[in-house]
């Protein structure tokens, strides 16, 4: 089976780079989109339908940015308009439910983050034996290291009445990374657009167990079904994919919010797991962990490059 996979097309900024592509995946069985198309329902749409010369089937899981609403509206409730427009354009939203093809199982969802890839452990400690075998844009190719956790951060929230905090970076508790802004020694604002453009009733570990029981469930549904199985995944689920180009402290920080290795977990506790596909980080790699192949499919705006994989 051959596997076009590709994530973060973040329209229009790779809308050149999406239609040069599209001639390279003619003869892909299966095409995977791993996330973040766009905000804006028509410019997903349109994203959508420039797949419609393509007979192969094609999967897609949600991202962040595709759930952000501007006017307030309830972001987990535009997940069931993101279904009816995939459906409409012949796409299949693993977000809703598995698909078998020819003896290989997709499940996967959106995902979420928990913070654990900002925590001060030792990680190295608590990874499987890993491989590269794909090439990254990064300066070098070093697990996420840990650096400058005694440094202070003033933690700003996001909520009017609480005040503001100075703490040191390995102090961070999760109730400062949910407020997901800080301000560090350069004295400006950092900050992830989820706060803003994220509306739902959930908290980020709420919102990551939810996701987690529906791929248990999904994973149950598909396994006596098929051969191996394929999870996609839009933010990162293994801590090989975390990495820190010159390891400063935003970068040490901001990883809390690249997904959770909870989401792996699940999926390596499958004996079936064949391969895994994620993006969100915009630095594409590929790493073998336990056997299993996994792909880091997203790139920085306008580099856009699909991946192929055989299975």
């Amino acid at each position: 089976m051959k596997i076009t996979a590709l994530s973060d097309i973040h329209y229009p900024h790779n809308e050149k780079q999406l239609d040069d592509s599209l001639e390279s995946m003619v003869d892909s069985d299966v095409i995977v989109i791993a996330g973040d198309i766009s905000h804006d329902l028509e410019e997903y749409e349109l994203v959508l339908s420039r797949f419609s010369g393509l007979a192969c089937k094609k999967l897609i899981v949600i991202g962040n940015h595709d759930l952000y609403t501007e006017d307030g509206s309830d972001s987990y409730r535009k997940i069931k308009v993101l279904n009816r427009i995939c459906k409409r354009n012949d796409f299949h939203l693993l977000d809703s439910g598995p698909l078998v093809i020819d003896g290989v199982g997709f499940v996967g969802n959106i995902g979420w983050y928990d913070y654990s890839f900002a925590q001060g452990r030792d990680h190295e400690n608590q990874l499987p034996q890993i491989e590269f075998v794909g090439n990254c844009d990064y300066s070098g190719h070093k697990l996420f290291q840990i650096q400058d956790i005694n440094e202070e951060v003033l933690v700003y929230p996001n909520d009017e009445e609480k005040s503001s905090r100075s703490v040191r970076i390995r102090d961070l508790t999760d109730s400062d990374f949910s407020q997901k802004s800080f301000i560090f020694r350069d004295k400006k604002n950092h900050y992830i657009n989820d706060s803003d453009f994220i509306h739902w009733k959930f908290s980020d570990k709420e919102f990551l167990d939810l996701q987690l029981g529906k791929l248990s469930k999904h994973l149950r549904k598909v396994e006596k079904k098929c051969d191996k199985i394929i999870y996609v995944s839009h933010f990162v689920p293994i801590w090989n994919f975390i990495y820190s180009d010159g390891c400063d402290s935003v970068k040490r920080v901001f990883n809390a919010y690249h997904g959770s290795p909870e989401l792996g977990n699940l999926a390596f506790s499958n004996d079936k797991l064949a391969a895994i596909i994620s993006g969100h980080t915009h630095h594409p790699n590929q790493v073998r962990v336990n056997d299993v192949m996994c792909y880091d499919v997203s790139y920085r705006l306008r580099q856009l490059k699909p991946t192929q994989i055989v299975i």
